[in-house]
This record gives C-alpha cells, structure tokens and sequence, in this order.
C-alpha cells in the first residue's frame, strides 16, 4: 500500500480520535507516532512529502501530551529538514545543509509556538476581562436594584412617619384636649345634660385610643411586634449576613419605649447602608444607651473614614438630620481618613 494512502487514513482516524479524545490521550499519541513514521518513510522514498510534513507543527499540541510537546516540534524539524535536504542522499552528501535547514525549522517551529502562546495568552486575558465585565455588570444590576428597593422602602417609611406624626399631633392631640375640656365642665349643668356629656367623653377617648391605633400602625413594621432593641438586633443581625461583615449591639441602662424609636431605627438603617457602600469596614458595633432623659446611639466602624469638613454630604446624612430634627434630637458625625466613623444620634424622651 502507497505511504500516501496510510497516511490519509492515519489522518483522518487521528481527527476521529481528537474529536472525541481532544489533545494528549494516549491512543492520540499513539496514532501520531505511527503517523510520523510513516511519514518518515514516504519522505525517504519521495523527498517532496516534507511539505505535507510541516503540518506536525500544528499536530503536536493537539496530539501530543504538553510534557513532550517540546520533543514533537524537534522531531517534525528534523522530518522537514531531512526532506529538504534532499533525503538520505542528500543528507549525506551536503550534511552542512541538513544542519542549516535543521536550524531553520527549529527557529521557524519557535515563533509559530510564541505567537501561539502569545495568542493564547491574549485570548484569556480577553476572557478574563469579559468575565469581570459580565461579573460587575451583574453587581451594577444587583446595587441598582438593591437602592431602587431601598428608595422604594424609605419613601414608604417618610409617608407613614409624616402621616403617623399628622395624626399624633393633630387628631390625638386635638381629642386629648376635647376630653379635657369636657372634664372640666362644671358639675351643676343640670341632669339632663349630664348623659350628652357622658356620650361625648366616651366618643371622644374611643376616637382617641384609634387614633393612637393608626399612629402604632404606621410606625415602621419592625418595631410592630418587637421593642427597639429587638429589632435593632435582628437588622444587625440581617445586615452583617448579607454585608459578610462582623457587626454587634451594646445595650447600655434599662429599655423604654418612646415616641422616637421609629426615628432611631431608620437612622441606624441608614448608617449601616452607609457602612455597606463606603466604609470598607471589617466590622461594625452599634451602641444604645438609655439615659434618664435622653437615648443615645453610636454606630462605630473601622473603615477608611472621610474628612467629615471636605464631604459633600448626601440625602442619607440630611435624611438623618431631618429625622432626628422633628423629634427634637440632633446627629453628630465623627471620622478621620484612615481611622473609622462614627454617627452619633441623640433623641430626647
């Protein structure tokens, strides 16, 4: 059988054999070694089949596992080179030749590998760069959605505390003083008004106690089944899992419950969102202190801090300001670059 016809059958077992196999199986390997010794002997009876040998360039990381890659592109050299010369009678009698042209294909079979590995390298460093697109692309998707949930959220939150305070100040406020001055009335009225005055009390102190219903409604919905403490525990809790930062809270006196405890659990919301997007912090402590007249939160983190007199400040440090404002409390901002922040809300009881 002609050396041509087994190397085409060769040829396309070994490309059967990759499809399935890819680059470096041993029955691969196998099929190319015997492919170059064929090879071999074609070019030795007909010295013109080295042009199909220079295709083993191209084989021997496809066929050849990588630890003998390197001895693959030596041997095709030498297969390309002992054709071009000319085969056995031309290798013995210009050897001189053989060498040059050996030399030739070593350095030509170099940079086609460089160039290779050039393209490979270039093409994961492509990859890798699409992957960290597509990954920040995903994290800008994720924080866009987060802050319009967020927004969504603290809009909600500002209507039922600005309704929540319409309806204390001024419905409960207002039936306060109706029941007031409906105590006041003097005793000597006569018997016969004496029920109407009775009826009108009861109206009134029944509308009080819904009006204060829709006030405790409205407050924000953790602190509708827990204290203040309890639910700054559970978002302290909540925020340091999804974050994958450590954060604590330090209870300091004996709770009480006070018309400002909606007002210091959206300020702490609000800090620790803002832990979340700038600090860096590898951990945060939540203080509350309950003093006689006053209740006092810190939230202290260890992050990259900011020079609080050259910030632009935000809507989340007004937001706070406004808030404790309407209580009658006030916010300070502590922080130093490279040393940490600490807001420090105080709310009078």
């Amino acid at each position: 059988m002609s050396p041509i016809v087994v190397l085409l059958v060769l040829r396309v077992c070994m490309e059967l054999v990759y499809q399935r196999a890819h680059e470096g199986s041993r029955l691969a390997t196998a099929l190319y070694l015997v492919h170059g010794l064929t090879l071999l002997a074609g070019v030795t009876l007909n010295p013109f089949l080295c042009v199909y040998a220079f295709l083993g360039f191209l084989d021997v990381e496809r066929f050849l596992p990588r630890r003998v890659v390197f001895a693959g592109i030596i041997g095709t050299a030498l297969l390309c080179a002992f054709g071009q010369a000319g085969a056995v009678a031309g290798v013995t009698t210009s050897p001189l030749v053989f060498v040059t042209l050996l030399l030739v294909n070593v350095g030509l079979a170099g940079a086609m590998t460089w160039f290779a590995q050039l393209r490979e390298e270039h093409a994961d460093e492509r990859e890798r760069v699409a992957a960290e697109l597509a990954e920040a692309h995903r994290e800008n998707l994720a924080l866009h959605e987060l802050l319009l949930e967020q927004a969504r959220s603290a809009g909600v939150a500002q209507e039922r505390a600005r309704l929540s305070r319409e309806i204390h100040d001024t419905v409960a406020q207002g039936l306060v003083g109706v029941i007031r001055q409906l105590e006041a009335l003097p005793g000597d009225l006569g018997q016969s008004a004496r029920p109407g005055i009775e009826r009108a009390e009861h109206a009134a102190r029944d509308c009080l106690s819904e009006a204060r219903r829709a006030v405790r409604a409205l407050a924000p919905h953790q602190l509708a089944k827990d204290d203040l403490t309890s639910a700054l525990r559970g978002l302290i809790e909540r925020w340091a899992a999804s974050q994958a930062t450590p954060a604590e809270l330090v209870v300091v006196g004996a709770p009480v419950a006070g018309d400002g405890d909606d007002v210091v659990l959206r300020v702490t919301q609000e800090s620790l969102a803002n832990v979340a997007r700038h600090a860096r912090a590898s951990s945060v402590t939540v203080t509350l202190s309950w003093l006689p007249d006053t209740l006092l939160l810190d939230v202290a983190d260890d992050g990259v801090g900011f020079d609080p007199g050259t910030i632009v400040r935000g809507r989340g440090l007004s937001g706070m300001k406004e808030r404790l404002a309407e209580v009658g409390g006030h916010l300070i901002v502590e922080s130093d670059p490279g040393h940490g922040t600490t807001i420090a809300a105080k709310v009078p009881r």
